[in-house]
């Protein structure tokens, strides 16, 4: 690395030290540019008395991807700062590397809500499987902000234990943890999901709805078939898009009338494009 080079790159981190997000944002991401010879610098900032130029050096590491950050960035997820903690936790998920797991584990116990969020997503992107029963066990969360994460965790980990703790959340309180709930038993794909999501068709957020419909295709169980036939007529246009994509997953033909009759009669262009790439699968 030249000495022009050195001096750029002390120049911005320095300059990361700013009130104003888009002067950070711009700095950080020409630090980015400069790949992995910023890495020791970066790694270096983690300990800057500045807590703004700690939270975004933690943030372009993880952009970078380098792992000779992933012990430095460990150690940040105990530093002062709740945001600089967040980062790291980021930034560790978007590494990926599995040195992190334990560590990310131990923080779904920290007092802050924010911070355990960010643990859960991070072990999500992660994907290893020693993170499926700690995740189970943060199901029940007072915050529904990690509540929603732990759904969403789940699903990318795709692991059949946690099938069952999921079903309860699907008449949570907060419909962006129904929603999430949803998309995570579609993933993990098993029947004892189905019945329980067959109910939640009937539930008043229409997203809510939509994802159910998706995850009972993605399960494709012959059970859902009749009522999912029913949900066609769902008020939401939404719905009945993610309704019709379901049907033309399962292959049944007796999809192919009432499609037919649907296709006829709604106004909705984004349904009527669906079915018609469900009628597709359906050769007709």
């Amino acid at each position: 690395m030249s000495t022009e080079q050195t001096k750029q790159i002390e120049a911005l981190i320095e300059a990361l030290d700013t009130e104003n997000p888009d002067e950070q944002q711009s700095n950080a991401i020409e630090l980015i540019e400069f790949g992995a010879i910023v890495v020791a610098d970066l790694i270096t900032a983690l300990a800057h008395p500045s807590w703004r130029v700690r939270y975004i050096s933690a943030w372009t590491l993880g952009e970078i991807g380098d792992e000779r950050a992933v012990p430095p960035l460990i150690k940040a997820l105990h530093d002062s700062n709740n945001d600089v903690q967040d980062w790291a936790a980021k930034a560790l998920g978007e590494i990926g590397d599995l040195r992190a797991i334990h560590p990310l584990i131990d923080l779904l116990a920290d007092k802050d809500a924010s911070t355990r969020r960010n643990a859960v997503s991070a072990l999500g992107w992660i994907g290893d499987d020693a993170a499926v029963e700690p995740l189970i066990n943060t199901l029940n969360d007072d915050d529904k902000r990690v509540r929603s994460a732990v759904a969403g965790a789940l699903g990318y980990l795709s692991d059949q234990r946690a099938v069952e703790p999921l079903l309860p959340l699907l008449t949570d309180d907060d419909e962006w943890v129904r929603i999430r709930v949803a998309k995570a038993l579609g993933k993990i794909r098993h029947f004892h999901a189905t019945e329980p999501l067959i109910k939640c068709l009937a539930d008043e957020h229409e997203w809510v709805r939509y994802n159910v419909a998706w995850s009972l295709g993605e399960i494709r169980d012959g059970s859902a078939f009749d009522p999912l036939i029913n949900s066609l007529k769902d008020k939401s246009g939404n719905v009945r898009r993610g309704v019709a994509e379901a049907l033309g997953k399962f292959g049944d033909p007796r999809a192919i009338k009432p499609l037919e009759a649907l296709l006829a009669n709604d106004t909705d262009e984004s349904v009527k494009a669906t079915i018609y790439s469900a009628l597709k699968q359906f050769g007709h």
